[in-house]
């Protein structure tokens, strides 16, 4: 605690006690109290003649000290271990903390200059690397839905109804569509996507011929009907 003193302007006994406005006597009690509540015999800078000397940090200290004294009921070695056994460990605290703020600054200051353009190096190769894995990204993204386009236009073109389809024929066209806007919401793959858009319109286009087949084959049947001839009477012929 006194070395911490060094550079710092230090009152005599008689200079702090009128400021405590309290006798020498009682200053020399509080000040055995302090060092006996620390454990720091040397809590206090000293001269050569083993005088105490104070800082304004002690001054203060030990006014908080007799005015807790004052409005409490503590003993004096009660109302010293809230007042300077907290004060000496944020003491110890600060000096922690300037210690590791020196190495710090000491730690960086000693870096290599070859080590800083070596890390900097690194870091602008790993930012070109983000960058230009971003821009293929983009043209992936832009490429994908480029196709989903085209096969949603071409599920349309397939799904339109032509003017003589059947109510068979308008259903199925609108299955069609609704399983290419399916495959879309989805999100499916190009390759999963077209396959099941042209495995539709297979199916469509099969189910369009089945039914043309089955249409042509009962109008043949119809055609090839013979309709019977009416019989007449052998005596019919006297009556025209």
């Amino acid at each position: 605690m006194a070395s911490d003193h060094n550079f710092e302007e230090l009152e005599v006994p008689a200079k702090t006690a009128e400021e405590l406005h309290i006798s020498v006597a009682t200053l020399r009690k509080y000040s055995l109290i302090v060092e006996k509540v620390t454990g720091n015999k040397d809590y206090y800078e000293r001269t050569k003649q083993k005088s105490r000397l104070y800082s304004a940090k002690d001054i203060e200290d030990l006014k908080a000290f007799r005015a807790l004294t004052k409005n409490s009921d503590l003993t004096l070695q009660e109302a010293a271990r809230q007042i300077f056994a907290v004060s000496d460990k944020k003491t110890e605290e600060v000096k922690k903390a300037a210690k590791m703020q020196k190495s710090v600054a000491t730690n960086t200051a000693t870096v290599d200059a070859d080590q800083v353009v070596k890390l900097l190096t690194m870091l602008q190769n790993t930012i070109a690397s983000q960058n230009k894995a971003i821009e293929d990204l983009q043209k992936q993204v832009a490429r994908v839905e480029a196709q989903n386009k085209k096969l949603i236009d071409r599920s349309h073109q397939l799904a339109e109804p032509e003017s003589d389809d059947s109510k068979e024929k308008q259903e199925a066209n609108n299955k069609d569509q609704e399983a290419a806007k399916e495959i879309t919401e989805e999100q499916k793959s190009e390759q999963e996507a077209h396959e099941e858009i042209l495995r539709k319109a297979r199916e469509n286009e099969e189910k369009r011929r089945k039914q043309q087949v089955e249409e042509n084959i009962h109008r043949t049947l119809a055609q090839m009907q013979i309709h019977p001839k009416k019989k007449h009477h052998w005596w019919d012929r006297f009556f025209k």
